[in-house]
C-alpha cells in the first residue's frame, strides 16, 4: 500500500515538473498546405515577431504528417512586407528532400515527416518586420507545406 502512495506521489510531481524544451514551438500559421502541420519549433522564438539577426542563421523544424503523396520537395521563401508585396528571400536549399531528419522522398501519403529549417540571415537584408512565407512544393509545384513567420530582422 505504501508502495502504491509512493508512486502515485511521484507520478504527481512529475505531471507537475516544467516542461524542458529546448526548442521554441510556436504558433502554427497555415497558408494552404497538404499535410497536417503537427509543431513548428524556431530556436530563440516562443512569441512573434521571431527576432533574426543579420549575419546569422535562423533555424528550426516542421513536424507534419502527409496527407498527400509526391516524388520531390522544392523549398521557396518569400518576405512579405507591408501592402502585401512578396519578395524572393534567397537561401533555401531547393531540394528540401535533403532536409528531411525523419522521412524521405518518395513522401507517401500519412508518413511522419521532421522538415530542418536553415535560412542565413544575410548582412544586405534591411533591419525591418517582415512576414516570413515558406513553402515546400510538390511535384506539381503546388504548396505541400506553406506557413508564415511574422519576423523582425535586426543588426
Amino acid at each position: 500500500m505504501k508502495t502504491a502512495i509512493i508512486i502515485a506521489s511521484l507520478l504527481g510531481l512529475a505531471s507537475c515538473a516544467p516542461k524542458v524544451n529546448l526548442k521554441d514551438e510556436i504558433e502554427i500559421q497555415d497558408c494552404g498546405s497538404k499535410v497536417d502541420i503537427m509543431s513548428i519549433t524556431f530556436d530563440q522564438c516562443s512569441s512573434f515577431p521571431c527576432i533574426v539577426h543579420q549575419g546569422e542563421t535562423a533555424t528550426g523544424q516542421v513536424t507534419m504528417q502527409a496527407s498527400a503523396a509526391t516524388n520531390t520537395l522544392t523549398c521557396k521563401i518569400v518576405g512579405i512586407i507591408l501592402g502585401g508585396v512578396e519578395l524572393p528571400f534567397n537561401g533555401c536549399p531547393l531540394n528540401a528532400c535533403d532536409h528531411l531528419s525523419t522521412g524521405d522522398c518518395a513522401v507517401e501519403e500519412g508518413e511522419l515527416l521532421v522538415y530542418d529549417m536553415s535560412i542565413p540571415i544575410l548582412d544586405v537584408y534591411p533591419k525591418l518586420e517582415i512576414t516570413g512565407k515558406w513553402m515546400l512544393k510538390d511535384d506539381a509545384g503546388e504548396n505541400f507545406l506553406c506557413f508564415t513567420i511574422p519576423m523582425k530582422i535586426e543588426a
